[in-house]
């Protein structure tokens, strides 16, 4: 269903079951995939002569909310989830089951893996890359001059199952490896090894993560967080999560 006020070109293409709000534009070479959802006041594939191709195409089943932008030249796997005035810019590969909190902002030529959430007003520069089921709380930043202002753009990167909390400030180039834990305020200004709690300004490695216990139940692990977290993930990873629990001991 298309609203009588929204402007889509006619080379667009909308899959079945696309739903299109007021007053959104969308543009030509965009394809939206079916059952996606668009509110009110967004643009789709929005041109830019940065992009590296005309075409954005947005996965099925996603919900773009209202006020979002989303440029040219990007493209976006399944169930996509954004909050409000949302905005992604060019050459951005973003996989299935993202989520995009209100107001955050992908600077383009950017890669996000596949579950990962973004909370709300966190800001990824250009060519940052974010692995899957990334956790990154509100006003996350993550820049990339190392000089400013400069050409020489580094983004940072960010592995697999890594958690940065809340204010959090990411230096340009520095690796954030796979299961490691950023608290809340720190500056990262080198590398974090896997595994490890980070705090700090500069952020240190503090502990092993998985020494690390829930408030109030000393025998629950806080990490790894997949071992007590699943709500929102397909049933199928959550189960492969478990058996992998139970075959490693992490469990326990």
């Amino acid at each position: 269903m298309i609203h009588p006020t929204a402007l889509v070109s006619s080379s667009a293409k909308i899959d079945e079951g696309v739903e299109i709000g007021p007053y959104s534009i969308i543009h030509e070479y965009v394809w939206i995939k079916k059952n996606t959802r668009v509110g009110a006041y967004c643009e789709l594939g929005l041109p830019t002569p940065l992009a590296n191709e005309a075409q954005l195409e947005i996965g099925e089943n996603s919900v773009i909310r209202s006020h979002s932008v989303i440029y040219a030249g990007s493209k976006i796997g399944a169930g996509l989830q954004t909050g409000h005035h949302v905005c992604v810019r060019e050459n951005s590969e973003i996989a299935e089951g993202v989520q995009l909190g209100s107001r955050t902002d992908i600077q383009g030529d950017c890669c996000i893996g596949a579950h990962t959430k973004l909370h709300a007003d966190v800001h990824v520069g250009k060519h940052s890359k974010i692995g899957a089921f990334v956790w990154l709380f509100p006003e996350v930043l993550l820049t990339n001059d190392p000089m400013p202002p400069s050409e020489g753009l580094v983004g940072p990167v960010i592995e697999d199952y890594c958690v940065v909390a809340s204010k959090v400030l990411v230096f340009p180039g520095v690796k954030i490896a796979n299961n490691a834990v950023v608290g809340a305020c720190s500056v990262v200004k080198s590398d974090i090894p896997e595994w490890k709690l980070a705090t700090g300004n500069p952020a240190k490695p503090a502990c092993d993560v998985r020494i690390l216990r829930m408030p109030g139940n000393p025998k629950e692990k806080a990490y790894p967080w997949r071992n007590r977290f699943h709500r929102g993930y397909p049933e199928e990873i959550v189960q492969g999560w478990i058996e992998q629990a139970q075959t490693t001991g992490e469990s326990k």
